[in-house]
């Protein structure tokens, strides 16, 4: 029995009333309950709707309700999967990397260099040992170019004191080895992976290329490991090893102790694949779109629509302002990459905001190209590119869908690409604190591929996007606005 008719059971027997006069009362069949009841049928969400209507169902009964059905429609673990990648753009959303923090926030962020740093020996407690990495952490990044190795548990807490040295300035590298779960381990796989993911990204993101991560994949009942303490942090003048819980720890000095620890360290990351890649280069950046685009689909997600679909080469080398450098070579180079989605033959799909397509209807600003490359398109140019859109979506060719930002938060600072065969791509818009390409992240793993893409598969229709007719109507609206405003022009 699934969840959703075991509650539903639940609900209807509390009610008190048999299941014919529900039925009757409610404007439903009484055989489309009782099959739903035995997992035969899936209820229609409009008698959902009247089911919890009727029986006056509290809050909290109707979010967990909705919640079964939802997992009762999608697959428990592909619900679950789908909750998690949400949940980590929620909080890429609230990083706040949109807007510039006067020089004031940011030096109130890094804390004095603490006096008394910790000793050799044993620590014991949660609370200790972070306290005393904390100190660790901020007298070895107050030393010029400091590098630390980590290989620490899952669950661990301790990527938010990294996040704030960086977020305070302090310029270090960072190597840290993870632990994936491979997909045939269980069901739990992806959402495991998924969370840790939700931990290193906001650290990739603020380090600015100065964060790296290599993994392996491994299972919790390959092998049994009898050392205590086989998690570690290893600094230039401390090695730091841990026990799983973070509930004792091993303080040592030795600099040849430390030596051996990093040598060996090091051999292991060779034997890993790295998991975070950087590019600031603008080549660069259009080599890696290139790489990370397969012709058989495109899967996109930023604050504006992705219109490179309709990016000719015309169009392309009226986009760049004369006097940039290697101005031929970047429209030559553009122009292999919008070939790319202009001869897709797979579905297209591009989750954007409403914020960001009024936004780009209002001012022809592209948010994830630079400022200084690009110059704003011109309203007729707007018009057409938003009318072909408005056409291929109510034909079904393309996949637009405005996020529902209360369901799906989409981080204004950031284009998402993703593909089955390349991973997660991730590029800084104009929003982002340095502006477009400051930082460049690219997460080289399929299966992490494999799960944004089917995520985004899944949201047309879906309560986490606007109606498609929707949709229609605002980019109706908008193309109006743009027609009485200008009047024309065209490339």
């Amino acid at each position: 029995m699934s969840k959703f008719s075991v509650f539903l059971k639940e609900l209807l027997t509390q009610s008190g009333e048999p299941i014919a006069r529900i039925a009757k009362n409610a404007g439903l069949e009484r055989t489309s309950i009782h099959k739903a009841l035995k997992d035969e049928r899936i209820l229609s969400y409009s008698a959902l709707r009247q089911l919890i209507q009727y029986l006056q169902l509290t809050l909290p009964q109707v979010r967990e309700l909705n919640q079964y059905y939802e997992m009762l429609l999608q697959g428990e673990e592909t619900y679950h999967t789908r909750e998690a990648i949400s949940e980590l753009l929620s909080d890429l959303s609230q990083l706040h990397f949109s807007a510039q923090e006067p020089p004031e926030a940011l030096k109130a962020l890094a804390r004095a260099i603490p006096e008394h740093l910790p000793q050799n020996g044993l620590i014991y407690g949660r609370p200790q040992i972070e306290a005393a990495l904390e100190n660790i952490f901020e007298w070895e990044t107050s030393q010029d170019e400091a590098q630390m190795s980590m290989y620490l548990p899952g669950e661990s807490s301790l990527f938010s004191g990294l996040f704030y040295l960086w977020r305070a300035g302090r310029r270090f590298d960072v190597h840290q080895l993870v632990a994936f779960l491979p997909q045939r381990s269980g069901d739990d796989t992806r959402r495991g992976n998924l969370k840790l993911l939700r931990r290193l990204l906001p650290l990739a993101l603020v380090s600015r290329g100065q964060y790296s991560v290599y993994y392996y994949f491994a299972q919790d009942a390959a092998f049994v490991n009898i050392d205590p303490l086989p998690f570690f942090v290893i600094t230039p003048h401390y090695l730091i090893r841990m026990d799983d819980r973070l509930s004792v720890a091993q303080i040592e000095t030795a600099p040849k102790l430390i030596g051996l620890y990093e040598k060996r360290f090091t051999a292991v990351l060779t034997e890993c694949q790295m998991l975070t890649a950087y590019s600031s280069d603008v080549e660069q950046i259009l080599a890696s779109y290139m790489r990370g685009t397969d012709t058989d689909s495109y899967f996109v997600l930023m604050s504006q629509p992705c219109l490179g679909h309709y990016y000719t080469r015309e169009r392309i080398a009226g986009h760049f302002w004369p006097e940039v450098p290697n101005r031929e070579y970047l429209i030559d180079l553009s122009d292999r990459r919008f070939e790319r989605l202009r001869c897709l033959t797979g579905d297209y799909y591009t989750i954007f905001t409403e914020d960001g397509l009024r936004k780009f209807a209002m001012d022809g600003i592209m948010a994830d190209l630079p400022p200084e490359l690009i110059m704003p398109v011109p309203p007729g140019v707007r018009k057409e590119l938003l009318t072909e859109f408005r056409e291929d979506i109510a034909a079904g060719r393309i996949f637009g869908c405005i996020a529902d930002m209360e369901r799906l938060p989409v981080p204004p600072y950031l284009t998402l690409t993703c593909d089955p065969k390349f991973g997660v791509h991730i590029y800084a818009t104009q929003e982002f604190i340095d502006g477009a390409y400051a930082c460049n992240l690219h997460l080289e793993e399929s299966s992490i591929g494999q799960a944004f893409c089917e995520f985004i598969q899944a949201l047309p229709g879906s309560r986490y996007v606007y109606p498609k007719q929707r949709t229609l109507d605002i980019l109706d609206e908008l193309i109006k606005e743009i027609a009485d405003e200008s009047g024309g022009g065209s490339l």
